[in-house]
């Protein structure tokens, strides 16, 4: 046998160091590694573990042999830890070390001696073994959870207030960490903690001193094969389609997308194809158990991501939304928006199952989402709901109770929301208007039927053969910026409308033919007007509302939009637009055989003798036939454009928030861009003393005149930003406000995308998915890029760190 000497270094109990050959078993025979590097590392790491409090006899080697990882898929031997918190999940994590503004303080003593005390960051470096949970205010130990049981088994006794519990007394803080940091039961834990990084940083560097071919053929063979199932499950996560299959034994035809995936690339793959053919039945990692794990691992590395990102940002706004899924489950769903390396980011974090639909218990969620995955809610400087009044109240609403909490998270109301609102005013308060789209939908309703939706496709081939034909479109009850497609389509189709009617009227189905006659009826000059007329207007609407949802957009652009809509507006009301629409109107009219000049009434109309003196804008007598162009723009068009003009007006004031107002003041398009008094309150909100934000205003305005010199403008807040990159050292208060100004979210529109994705996942033959699955996959779809970027090797690592006992070697 040969024989080879591998210096370890350990550290007696006096704190001085000495050196232990450690025998090495290899194919099976014993022998004695060699190394001739000096392991410099361990070194400095058992150093430092001896200056943060530990003692040699932590560290010294007394017999033990090498312990295991312990916790492995969320659970601990000891029992009632719960791994799945904002605590370390395994081993091969670091101790969780927040560092907040300000930790959570508590009252301790009586009779009037009340103090009040919280956790001190200072701890952690004292005692790097430590961690805290930010959800429950609690301090655990890291090695007492993750190897006490590794080493003792379910024998022995550790302290339960640093593994279960949670030490909460900061009043005797410093004390119980002193005490614990000295008990025999963590000496033992720290054992394992330091044979285990021990054997993780001189573990592959033996091996290849050793140049054991064999293991190595071993290893590379089981990581090809991971990576082919990684590879699936990353694949059928980013096109959210289903896994799993009714039926996934060998005597199926299919047995789900995953396995049908695997099986795929085995054909290209020998080795993949050798280890499901032949490996052992329960080392194939093809279990829905080992699929959650792996979901679960890179679903954890993508918010690992962004937590990083949101804490280099420095400041984030906060979006929830909440929906039912197929199963008749609420899902509340949580999307951060930040400033990363000079660009926008609306990511989403989660989709939590709503316990309560009350204000308490949607704040509750949102929290412990946040502390879940180490984002400190201070760093919060706005939040972005719905109208609801549940989210919006704003007494006892959830961004009321949010904002007690965090007074520098101001509330906007999405803008997507209130133009929809803007939208429904409208259409609901001028009943021409309404009038029309009730009829739109009840052609969509007849239209939809087998019988004539096959007749209508044949009349437009039939009057328009060059032209695709087009359907009609379903009205939707939540968006209305969206209607434009349903005005369009009817506009498009009118001729082949009116004669599919025609041909309906004439078959021999009563029900039918007398429906097709009604609707036959409603189609007249006034229809045929405000459908013009309303899909032009909406034509506008629609386009804002897709400006709104773009993820890039800042609050400043938004409110540009919004005015240069209300000016657009305003030019129709006295511009040529009527002329141009009842022009068009009537082509239309001439063209399918509809008089649009001589309609008149069975009777006249008489104004009630109690009513005559006033002007009556809602009356409840017939509905009045319109006849000239001056009825129609007078009775129509001008009550449509004041509506909407007075209700943009009122839902996008500017003036609704001093914040809003400074918003408006980084903007460089904006008339009181830069004006000390505008931006004035927004800065006291956020903190901005006035006498700082006065010197950098006169600095800046310098700046911006020196390089407007050189030929650079400024279109946007973003192009401030940029400029002010290089200088915010010298700028900080400034290159704060702007951040913010940028980070404030404009809709919701993240959380209604995430929500479209949650449909694809959860579907009728998916409805029992479980919480966590389903939150993990939605991560992955909606992140795609993200996703696809993932290192396929470092998942198959965090795996493989989280099962030692595996029946598979990787590494």
């Amino acid at each position: 046998m040969d024989r080879f000497v591998i210096p370890q270094k350990k550290m007696r109990a006096d704190g001085n160091l000495r050196t232990e050959n450690i025998p090495v078993v290899v194919d099976e025979q014993p022998c004695l590694l060699i190394e001739t590097e000096d392991n410099e590392e361990l070194e400095e790491e058992q150093l430092a573990a001896s200056e943060a409090g530990a003692t040699g006899e932590q560290i010294e080697n007394n017999g033990a042999s090498s312990s295991s990882t312990a916790g492995t898929d969320g659970e601990n031997p000891g029992g009632g830890v719960d791994l799945t918190g904002d605590l370390s999940h395994g081993p091969a994590e670091k101790p969780r070390q927040p560092q907040l503004k300000a930790y959570p303080r508590r009252s301790f003593g009586s009779q009037g001696q009340l103090a009040s005390r919280s956790f001190s960051y200072s701890w952690f470096k004292q005692y790097q073994w430590l961690e805290y949970s930010v959800s429950k205010d609690a301090a655990f130990c890291f090695a007492c959870r993750h190897f006490f049981h590794s080493v003792h088994g379910s024998g022995g006794h550790s302290e339960k207030c640093f593994t279960q519990e949670g030490f909460k007394n900061w009043r005797k803080g410093g004390e119980k960490l002193a005490q614990h940091n000295a008990s025999a039961s963590h000496k033992v834990a720290m054992e394992g903690c330091c044979e285990f990084k021990e054997r993780e940083k001189n573990g592959s560097r033996i091996l290849t001193q050793l140049h054991d071919d064999g293991h190595k053929k071993i290893v590379k063979e089981n990581r090809i094969y991971m990576r082919a199932v990684v590879e699936s499950l990353r694949f059928t996560a980013c096109q959210t389609i289903g896994q799993r299959g009714h039926r996934e034994d060998e005597q199926s035809t299919n047995r789900g997308n995953f396995l049908e995936m695997l099986h795929l690339l085995g054909k290209f793959d020998s080795t993949v194809s050798k280890k499901l053919s032949s490996g052992p039945g329960n080392a194939k990692y093809v279990h829905h158990d080992i699929q959650n794990e792996l979901i679960d691992i890179m679903a954890c590395i993508l918010r690992e991501q962004v937590s990083n990102e949101v804490k280099l940002g420095e400041h984030f706004t906060l979006m929830v939304d909440e929906t039912k899924d197929v199963s008749k489950k609420e899902q509340i769903s949580i999307v951060l928006r930040y400033i990363h390396n000079d660009d926008i980011y609306e990511e989403f974090l989660d989709f939590v199952p709503a316990d309560g639909l009350d204000a308490e218990s949607l704040l509750v969620t949102v929290k412990g989402a946040l502390a879940k995955f180490n984002i400190d809610k201070n760093a919060c400087v706005g939040q972005c709901y719905d109208g609801a009044s549940v989210m919006s109240g704003c007494n006892n609403g959830v961004q009321e109770k949010f904002r007690r909490e965090v007074p520098h998270a101001v509330y906007i109301h999405c803008h997507a929301h209130r133009l929809n609102l803007v939208l429904v005013d409208c259409v609901h308060n001028v009943k021409p208007v309404a009038d029309c789209f009730a009829t739109v939908q009840l052609l969509y309703n007849f239209f939809s039927g087998s019988v004539t939706h096959k007749v209508f496709m044949q009349k437009q081939t039939e009057l328009e053969p060059t032209k695709r034909a087009v359907e009609l479109k379903r009205l939707s009850d939540t968006r209305w910026a969206c209607q434009y497609y349903s005005l369009w389509a009817i506009k498009q189709t009118l001729p082949s409308i009116l004669a599919t009617l025609e041909e309906v009227t004439n078959q021999t189905n009563s029900h039918r033919a007398i429906e097709a006659r009604s609707l036959n009826g409603l189609i007249d000059a006034q229809f045929v007007l405000q459908i013009y007329m309303l899909e032009n207007i909406f034509g506008l609407t629609k386009t804002l509302s897709d400006q709104l949802q773009a993820t890039d957009l800042d609050l400043a652009s938004a409110i540009d939009l919004v005015l240069v809509l209300v000016d657009t507006l305003k030019e129709k009301r006295k511009g040529e637009t009527w002329t141009h629409l009842w022009q068009g109107a009537n082509d239309m009219c001439e063209r399918v055989g509809i008089d649009m000049q001589h309609q008149q009434a069975k009777r006249k109309i008489i104004q009630p003798s109690h009513l005559q003196q006033f002007h009556v804008s809602n009356s409840n007598t017939r509905k009045k036939i319109l006849q000239t162009p001056e009825d129609y723009k007078i009775h129509c068009f001008f009550p449509v454009l004041d509506r909407l003009i007075s209700e943009l007006n009122r839902r996008f004031s500017a003036d609704s928030c001093h914040v809003m107002k400074g918003v408006a003041a980084i903007n460089p398009k904006h008339k009181t861009f830069l004006h000390q008094d505008a931006l004035q309150p927004m800065a006291r909100h956020y903190g901005i003393l006035e006498d700082n934000l006065s010197a950098e205003l006169h600095q800046l305005k310098r700046l911006i005149d020196r390089k407007k010199q050189n030929g650079v403008s400024l279109n946007s807040t973003h192009d401030l930003l940029i400029l002010l990159r290089p200088y915010k050292e010298a700028f900080i208060d400034l290159y704060k406000l702007v951040c913010i100004s940028m980070t404030l979210p404009v809709s919701t529109a993240a959380c209604e995308r995430s929500f479209s994705c949650l449909r694809r996942l959860k579907t009728y033959l998916r409805n029992k998915s479980g919480d966590v699955r389903t939150s993990n996959l939605a991560v992955l779809a909606i992140s795609s890029r993200r996703t696809k970027e993932i290192d396929v090797d470092v998942v198959i690592d965090r795996f493989a760190a989280n099962h030692n006992n595996r029946r598979i070697v990787l590494f």
